[in-house]
């Protein structure tokens, strides 16, 4: 989906006092050293997307006491550093207005990045001009919020270099950190994006797994918006993880999400003994107006070749799953194994048919 800038809404300060208040509540017995609003809606005259971003500020020592009563009072759902030490991404159900609030720990330099950029921002009129024509002209061209996050990196270098809240020596760290998320996965086929996933994708994920067709040979039922929402929030974790075991993508034609790729790598057997070369087992999953049109095999090929090699690749699935065996069989996989009453699922026994590809 294309990131949506708008110009400035003077009501974005509204909103935040709103949630600030809301904060305060489930925070009420946390020690807190301050909430800031920060992010470009928080600039008064700056373009921005409009999702109010929010620092709940703590000692360190106090990071996981406010974690655990946003998540216990407020039912948030905690994702970890996602990438970026001592700021710790939150997911408030409590949406609109949309926001994103953070647990940011006090002094620590991530922190200091966020008020220093928007206190720059406030006082620079030439560096906010500037900032907000990128912005717009990144949303302009239909990027996606990855590649739109990317694309901002130089700009907010030059605030932060502006700014002198940090050292040249944080200012390294920043961009060293900048280089490993530039380097999670973005492809372009013919017809379709593969990228990364986002919170964002929640909704379309749902869109997907909550069909029954969708997921009749698998071993979970139809997915509720709460399940889909986890697993979104563990594979944008996973993500993270290093070494990436855990490697998934939104498959996107044009703007819309149609489908999912996967894959999981294990460099171990069920022992913990390494295994060369290691196995990894593939899956995927489309809107089933979106099936029989190659896409899933257009993605798919896309998709092997960034997991590396030499690599065992496994694709198993029901027998009674013709699109997924033809599938595998499009792309050069070799059938190796049937078992014709491997498991029980869904109250019935079902077979295991497995395909392998050595790359």
């Amino acid at each position: 989906m294309s990131v949506v800038v708008e110009m400035y809404n003077p009501r974005w300060p509204e909103y935040f006092q709103q949630i600030k208040s809301e904060l305060e509540q489930l925070l009420i017995n946390v020690d807190i050293r301050s909430i800031e609003h920060i992010g470009s809606t928080s600039v008064s005259e700056l373009a921005a997307r409009p999702i109010i971003d929010v620092d709940v500020v703590v000692t360190r020592d106090n990071v996981q006491t406010a974690i655990d009563a946003l998540v216990s009072n407020g039912h948030f759902t905690c994702l970890g550093e996602l990438g970026v030490e001592d700021r710790y991404a939150l997911c408030d159900p409590n949406q609109p207005p949309e926001r994103n609030i953070y647990v940011c720990v006090e002094g620590a330099f991530q922190t200091r990045n966020h008020l220093g950029l928007r206190d720059v921002l406030r006082v620079n009129a030439e560096l906010r001009e500037e900032y907000g024509a990128v912005k717009l002209g990144l949303a302009a061209r239909g990027l996606d919020i990855a590649d739109y996050v990317e694309a901002k990196n130089n700009i907010i270098h030059k605030i932060l270099r502006t700014a002198g809240f940090v050292s040249e020596d944080e200012l390294a760290a920043i961009e060293a950190a900048s280089r490993e998320r530039d380097r999670r996965i973005a492809l372009q086929t013919d017809r379709l994006t593969l990228r990364e996933f986002v919170l964002e994708d929640v909704p379309a994920f749902h869109a997907l797994e909550s069909i029954p067709e969708v997921v009749r040979y698998q071993t979970w039922p139809p997915k509720t918006l709460e399940d889909a929402r986890k697993d979104v929030v563990q594979i944008i974790q996973n993500s993270f993880v290093d070494p990436r075991a855990h490697i998934e993508l939104a498959v996107m034609l044009e703007d819309r999400f149609i489908g999912r790729v996967g894959a999981f790598i294990n460099p171990e057997d069920s022992q913990g003994k390494p295994i060369c070369p290691p196995h990894t087992d593939l899956w995927f999953s489309f809107m089933p107006e979106m099936q029989g049109k190659g896409f899933a095999v257009e993605a798919t090929k896309a998709f092997i070749p960034t997991l590396g090699s030499p690599m065992t690749l496994e694709i198993e699935c029901d027998p009674r799953n013709t699109g997924s065996w033809k599938l595998a069989e499009r792309l050069g996989f070799e059938r190796v194994r049937l078992i014709e009453r491997a498991f029980e699922c869904k109250g019935e026994w079902v077979g295991s048919l497995v395909y392998q590809k050595k790359v």
